[in-house]
């Protein structure tokens, strides 16, 4: 999980290459084709995990460089037990190659480690609500690399959750309303945590259009990203950012999702760079529709996730000062580090309910 350390100059290819998924945006449940991929995870072989689903059931596939067809790891079909998986949202790694799947239908967190047909709960678990030591509608989680601690965007609660074992959890930031003052969140969304900086958080912050840093232990966050309540797609400005991640000069890749685009914040910049996708929704190989995430490979080029498209797409670098001069270096990311992955009419019901839900959400 380890890859270059891009800087200022880094330039991307305009035009990416599907490594997962239809290049058209095609969707099934082959092994050659997605069908909404929710999470992905980026190793240090640049092997790319990608969970997607079907109506009744989530599958785990592991693409491997330089091969054609997926391999499947896990099945899981719907339901509440631990072998089972309620609207996945959200992958994340830890250095022993165990992966945690945030299960946002079962406001809860599980581990699974490698091989395994079931999963452990590690969060949360304990129903929907705004207790600590509960979730609603949580939309990403980080998973500190040396202490497995496992912080959360509690979207609905308006929060970022730290959870340091099972049975607890502690209030990162945020007050638990709804609001754009400095020490409130609306619906955020993404999370990332620096560990390499005494864990200052960076939140983003979905439905006030903007990026916060949260000093550890602070009760304020300031905005670097964006301008705060103000949605657009100047720029200098974010619409309904959805995730982030940050290398380790600083800079933040932002999903910047009502732009279907990916924008680069350099340390300290008031405007962001155009670094993937065009504005445009499109299946183009220059175009995005609803970006998830973004990771980074080994040599730096981007891996995004292009849910609404089915596809996996990977934009290469093609102009960087690191790429001769350096070898690769820790890059830190939201899978815990790249840094350092209907049967029934009823079922049905849920799941066109729940995108139908996640849709009319977007459009606040």
């Amino acid at each position: 999980m380890s890859a270059l350390s891009n800087c200022s100059t880094t330039v991307w290819a305009v035009n990416a290459t599907t490594i997962a998924g239809s290049p058209t945006g095609s969707s099934g449940f082959s092994s050659a084709l997605l069908t909404l991929p929710v999470g992905i995870l980026v190793d240090q072989n640049d092997t790319i995990y990608v969970m997607d689903h079907g109506t009744t059931f989530y599958r785990m596939q592991v693409f491997r460089p330089g091969r054609q067809f997926a391999t499947i790891i896990f099945n899981a079909i719907f339901g509440t037990t631990l072998n089972q998986l309620s609207s996945a949202v959200a992958l994340n790694m830890d250095v022993s190659g165990n992966i945690y799947i945030l299960d946002q239908g079962n406001n809860r967190v599980t581990k699974w480690a490698p091989g395994a047909s079931t999963g452990i709960l590690v969060a949360g678990g304990s129903g929907q609500g705004s207790s600590i030591k509960k979730l609603n509608t949580a939309w990403d989680i980080f998973v500190e690399p040396n202490t497995s601690y496992i912080w959360i965007a509690d979207s609905n609660n308006n929060r970022i959750v730290k959870w340091v074992n099972t049975s607890t959890a502690i209030l990162a930031a945020g007050e638990g309303t709804s609001g754009s003052n400095a020490n409130q969140l609306n619906f955020p969304t993404g999370v990332f945590v620096d560990t390499s900086d005494s864990n200052t958080l960076y939140v983003a912050d979905f439905s006030n259009h903007r990026i916060q840093k949260w000093l550890y232990g602070a009760s304020n966050g300031t905005t670097v990203s964006g301008q705060s309540n103000v949605s657009g797609s100047a720029l200098n400005q974010l619409n309904k950012p959805f995730a982030l991640i940050m290398d380790t000069n600083k800079s933040l890749y932002i999903v910047d999702s009502g732009n279907n685009r990916i924008v680069l914040w350099l340390l300290g910049a008031t405007s962001g760079i155009l670094i993937a996708g065009t504005g445009v929704v499109g299946a183009l190989p220059s175009q995005l529709y609803n970006p998830w995430s973004v990771r980074l490979d080994s040599t730096g080029a981007l891996i995004v996730n292009d849910c609404y498209n089915n596809r996996i797409q990977r934009f290469p670098v093609i102009c960087s000062p690191n790429t001769a001069s350096s070898s690769a270096t820790s890059v830190l990311t939201n899978s815990t580090s790249i840094a350092s992955t209907l049967q029934n009419t009823t079922i049905l019901f849920y799941f066109l309910f729940y995108f139908a839900l996640f849709n009319a959400q977007w459009a606040f």
